[in-house]
Parts: structure tokens; sequence; C-alpha cells
């Protein structure tokens, strides 16, 4: 089942896990943010509630939990040497502070905390990157799953540096150019498709055969699948920088919206074929978000064409919500048993009775919380394509209160303690 994998670099168990502890807290606070504002957040994308909400999901989540995974996989995956691991537990402190700051900043319009929060989210990220580098680019790029790690991460390096580059317009530390709308697309583009879809694909690549059993990613579609999403993530932004037009705009996405359905059409196939036809929540998980990317696509080709805000969110709460959230949280299933299972019970098989991963981690509980994420999913598209302030406040609550059922299951996943060895006389 764990082919491929090196388990001996693994990191210390509590390096991703204070990441995958952080993000459902951010959760809570996003779907508190949308319940005491309601509609207001959803009346244009250029409102500084708007972006603070925006950047509660995208960095206090999408980010957190991916900068834990960065830490587990690579080593784990693709066996990489992470330097300085150590130290990630101070890239962790200085990221969560910088989140905790920079979104009220934002919604303040504070220019101290922007400032100070832009300079923490600068460094530990910089060294977050320079880490991760290291270590994936010192491997031999002859996976998918490598490839597509490194493009995530180059694109998360240029989407920081866009980031801080628009803080510091914001903190007045230098003025913002005209082509602030370019920017701030390309800022968008690179950090959901670069940075999020790169990482997803080159997980998919290697996890799902791996945890659920079914035949091998083909290596050739999947290098072609990569190539095309290359080429968008190039000449997508570069098209928004310019302002070359709708038609170019969309011929420049073409290649990786294509490659994106792609990915998903397979990993459905490969899914069909797995060995052991038992299901479980993370892979309903992985099925949900794989159906509801298509739709989220098409939400962003309607963009540049309708010209309305509501499209703008609806493609948002589709990709980030419906395909990042719903595949991390699936993923957290998944992964934090293993760590608990590989770090507190793998050595002790045979000397005592040890849980078996589906022991650590409650299928029953994990329906229950994306059951209701997905409910509150639903109940904000009804209320942002309604324009129905009270269904929208509705859906933060629903949405507040899944973030708090999954923190509930990390905890107690995490509070499962080690069963002592029998003193031997």
């Amino acid at each position: 089942m764990y082919s491929g994998v090196s388990l001996d670099q693994a990191p210390p168990e509590d390096i991703p896990v204070r990441f995958f502890l952080s993000a459902p807290v951010f959760g809570i606070l996003a779907g508190l943010l949308i319940l005491f504002a309601g509609q207001d957040l959803f009346v244009s994308n250029w409102s500084v509630e708007t972006i603070a909400l925006t950047h509660l999901f995208t960095l206090g989540w999408l980010a957190m939990i991916m900068m834990g995974s960065f830490y587990q996989m690579v080593p784990v995956l693709v066996g990489g040497t992470v330097p300085l691991i150590g130290a990630s537990r101070v890239v962790h402190a200085g990221f969560t502070l910088g989140v905790s700051l920079i979104v009220p900043g934002i919604y303040l319009l504070n220019e101290t905390l922007i400032a100070t929060a832009s300079a923490l989210l600068l460094i530990s990220l910089l060294f977050f990157v320079v880490q991760i580098s290291i270590a994936l680019f010192k491997v031999k790029g002859d996976r998918p799953t490598v490839v597509a790690m490194r493009i995530s991460i180059a694109a998360f390096l240029v989407t920081v540096l866009l980031g801080t580059y628009f803080s510091g317009g914001h903190a007045s530390l230098w003025d913002l150019p005209d082509n602030r709308i370019g920017m701030t697309a390309s800022h968008l583009v690179l950090g959901l498709f670069g940075w999020v879809g790169s990482l997803i694909m080159g997980v998919g690549f290697h996890v799902i055969p791996m945890f659920y059993m079914t035949p091998e990613f083909d290596k050739k579609k999947a290098y072609i699948i990569l190539c095309l999403y290359g080429i968008s993530l190039i000449a997508l932004p570069a098209a928004l920088l310019f302002e070359s037009g709708t038609m170019f705009t969309l011929i420049a996405g073409a290649p990786g919206a294509f490659s994106l359905i792609a990915f998903s059409f397979m990993l459905f196939s490969l899914v069909g074929k797995r060995k052991r036809k038992i299901s479980d929540t993370t892979l309903s998980a992985w099925k949900a978000a794989l159906a509801l990317l298509p739709l989220s696509l098409l939400a962003f080709i309607f963009i540049p064409i309708v010209e309305h805000e509501v499209v703008l969110f609806v493609f948002g709460i589709l990709f980030i919500l419906g395909f990042g959230l719903t595949v991390t949280t699936g993923m957290l299933y998944k992964i934090l048993p293993f760590l608990i299972w590989f770090h507190r019970f793998s050595l002790l098989i045979g000397k005592v009775k040890v849980p078996l991963m589906r022991d650590i981690s409650s299928d029953k509980l994990a329906a229950r919380q994306l059951h209701v994420f997905h409910a509150s999913l639903v109940i904000l598209l009804a209320g942002i394509v309604g324009e129905v302030g009270i269904v929208i406040r509705f859906g933060g609550l629903a949405f507040a209160c899944s973030s708090f059922m999954l923190l509930l299951n990390l905890l107690k996943m995490v509070g499962m303690k080690a069963p002592e060895l029998p003193s031997t006389l």
C-alpha cells in the first residue's frame, strides 16, 4: 500500500500537525466573518471585507494545510531532505501570526497591521520556499509528482511576491501601478491554479493509487497534463498583465482548463478500477471535488464574458471551497491518521495491541462534518446568486460549524495516546 514512500525520512510528528490543526481555526473565523458581514462580502471583489475573507480561506486554510503537506510529503513521497526542518516550527509561528494580523489589517485598512503582517508573511514564506525548493530540486525530477510540486512552489513564490507588493502599496510604502486589475488577476491565477491546482495534481498522481489501491496514473499522460497546465500558467498571467482582451485570455487559459478536466476524468476512471470497491468519506470528498472542478472552470471562463461580480464569487466558492477545501479536508482524514499511527503505534506492533488506521479516524464523524461543509457550500451559493443576505449569513454559520467539527475530529485523533509497554521482570 505504501510502496514508493520513504517513511524513515518522515519529519517530526508535530511539524505537519501544527499546520493541520491551525487551518480549521481560520475556517471558523471565516464562517463567523460571513455570519457577521453577510451580503456586504459579496458586492464587490475590490472591497476590503471581501479581500480579508479571501485571505482567510487562501492563507489561513489552503496555504496552512498545503505547507504542512509539503513538509510531510517532500521527504516521504519524493525522498527529498528538507533542510533545517526544526525551523519549520518558527515558520508556522511567523506565518500564523502574519495571517492573524493581515486579515484585520486589510479589513480595517490599518497600515501598521498590514506592514507588520506583510513582513512576517514574507520572511516566513520565503524561508519555507527556500527549504522546499532545496529539497525538491535535489531529487530526480523523473516523476510527475515531483514536477507538479516544483511548478506549485514556483507559482507560490511569485504569488507571495505579488501579494507583498500589494500589501506594501496598501501600507503606503510605495505606489501601486495603474495596471492593478491585471496584477491582481495574475496573483489570483498563480495562487489558485499555480500553487493550489498544481499541488493537488501532484498529490492526486501519487496518493490516489497509493491510498485507494487503483492502477497507477499513466506517466506519459500526466506529463502531457502538466505541460499543457504549465503553458497556461505562463500565458494566462501574461495575457492579464498586458490586457490582451477577452479572446486572447480565453485562448491562453484553454490548455490549462483542458488539462484540469482531463485530470479529473482520469482520476474518476482510476477510482472506478480500484481493487477494493469499499468507499470511505475521503474518497467521497475526492469525487465531490473532482465533480465541482469543471463547474468552477465554467464559471471562470464566463468571468470576462459576463462581467458580473456574481460570476467571480461563484467561481471563488466553487474552486476555493468546492475543490480546494474539499480535497484538503478529505486528505486530512487520510494523512493525519497515518501520521498518528506511524509515529505512535507502528513500532509497537507485535508487542502490544495497536489500533488500525480506521480506528484513529471515525469515518462516521468525518462524513457528518463533510455533509455540514457541503451544505454550507450550497447555502452560500444560493445566497450569493439570489443576493439574499440572511441566506449568506446562514451559510457562514454552517461553514463555521463544519470547521469547528473538523477541529474537534482532528484534536480527537491527535489526543490518542500510545499504549505503555508491559514491564518485564
